[in-house]
């Protein structure tokens, strides 16, 4: 009957196998530990280049409808000062294309926002 069956004692052997072991272990966690923090860092700088860049775009875009508000008054400027028929054409055709203009210049920004979006969303994934 094993009534007094005892566990039996580790061994030094045993010993220095777990402390291999844990060594090994250890050692593995800090270069998963030194990955992380080297993948963390390129991501905070896109991050922070995204940043920098959507800013870059919005002023630019800002100024872009700037520009072609004062453009369009210029255009109702010439259109009201002008009675010749070719030139209320001309005229014409000019809104028609800052129309055109401002409507690509819309789409473009809309699909640069949904780009930078997927981009961002991609980074926050990866942490």
């Amino acid at each position: 009957m094993a009534l007094f069956a005892r566990t039996p004692k580790a061994t030094v052997t045993d010993l220095d196998a777990v402390r291999t072991e844990l060594q090994s272990l250890r050692s593995e966690v800090t270069k998963r530990t030194n990955e992380l923090s080297l993948v963390t860092a390129a991501i905070n700088t896109l991050e922070q280049r995204l940043t920098v860049f959507d800013g870059r775009l919005s002023a630019t875009n800002a100024e872009m409808s700037n520009q072609l508000h004062e453009l369009g008054n210029e255009i109702q400027a010439l259109l009201e000062k002008q009675e010749d028929p070719a030139s209320l054409a001309a005229v014409e055709q000019l809104r028609i294309n800052q129309t055109r203009i401002a409507n690509e210049q819309a789409r473009y920004e809309i699909a640069f926002r949904q780009d930078l979006a997927m981009l961002a969303e991609i980074i926050r994934e990866s942490r």
